[in-house]
């Protein structure tokens, strides 16, 4: 695929992790292009944990601090948490209004979220609820609320968030991707952002076996490109820009 024309960035995802997951390797490269990329923490990741004695309060203030350490690491400008609760998440006019807000507030050119039709990839995983709902909550934000006055006006509009014209839109964690990103180079970034989620490590696998897993799934998205890469990310891409060019 041609390089795409942008500078700036806005990504969506649902948890603290979920961004380095979802795209990690991609930001590390944009930022180090010099791209501006914000990203945007839907929940308060405060179902992190199942030891039932951790203090919810204590989870959530150091996962917000995890986050921003992973984000500094691949060169994001500024991390935003709205702040909902994790594992509760809905598809509602509250979490669509504050996206638009962001949306509205940074003027991306290029967004990136969830795809939220990925109920399950092949038979090792099922996707978490509030993926999919983060995911509908966000194509809804991109169109048609990005640019639709009416919608929730007195909260935006009316405050000084006037519409916004998206150019680009990926779709990450979906099982069509037709939009690959080389991150060959970026792949040690990527698992050292995973890895500055500590909290979240102890709950997984060893450091070591998640940087592996992390290489595996980067290896089957490159072989999926086509291309001539070691790793990749893989996304579904939307670009908005073709119906300006052809008036044009």
């Amino acid at each position: 695929m041609s390089d795409l024309d942008f500078q700036s960035v806005l990504v969506f995802c649902p948890h603290p992790d979920d961004a380095e997951f979802l795209c990690g390797g991609s930001m590390a490269k944009w930022a180090s292009e010099g791209k501006e990329i914000n990203v945007v923490i839907v929940t308060d990741g405060s179902a992190g944990h199942n030891d039932p004695d951790v203090d919810i309060r204590w989870l959530v203030e150091t996962r917000r601090e995890e986050q921003r350490a992973a984000s500094e690491i691949l060169g994001v400008k500024d991390v935003i948490f709205l702040g909902y609760r994790d594992g509760y998440v809905e598809d509602s006019h509250e979490l669509r209004r504050d996206m638009i807000r962001e949306i509205r507030r940074h003027k991306p050119d290029l967004v990136v979220g969830l795809d939220p039709t990925t109920y399950y990839f092949a038979q090792r995983y099922i996707n978490h609820p509030d993926h999919r709902k983060v995911g509908e909550a966000f194509l809804a934000a991109v169109n048609p609320g990005a640019t639709t006055v009416p919608l929730y006006r007195e909260e935006l509009f009316d405050q000084g968030f006037g519409p916004h014209r998206i150019k680009l839109c990926l779709l990450g964690f979906t099982t069509s991707p037709d939009y690959f990103v080389d991150i060959t180079e970026f792949m040690d970034a990527k698992i050292a952002a995973i890895s500055a989620h500590d909290s979240q490590m102890k709950n997984m696998d060893a450091v070591a076996t998640i940087g592996n897993r992390v290489k595996e799934m980067g290896q089957m998205v490159a072989q999926a490109s086509s291309q001539n890469y070691q790793y990749a990310e893989g996304f579904k891409l939307f670009n908005f820009q073709r119906d300006e060019d052809a008036e044009t």
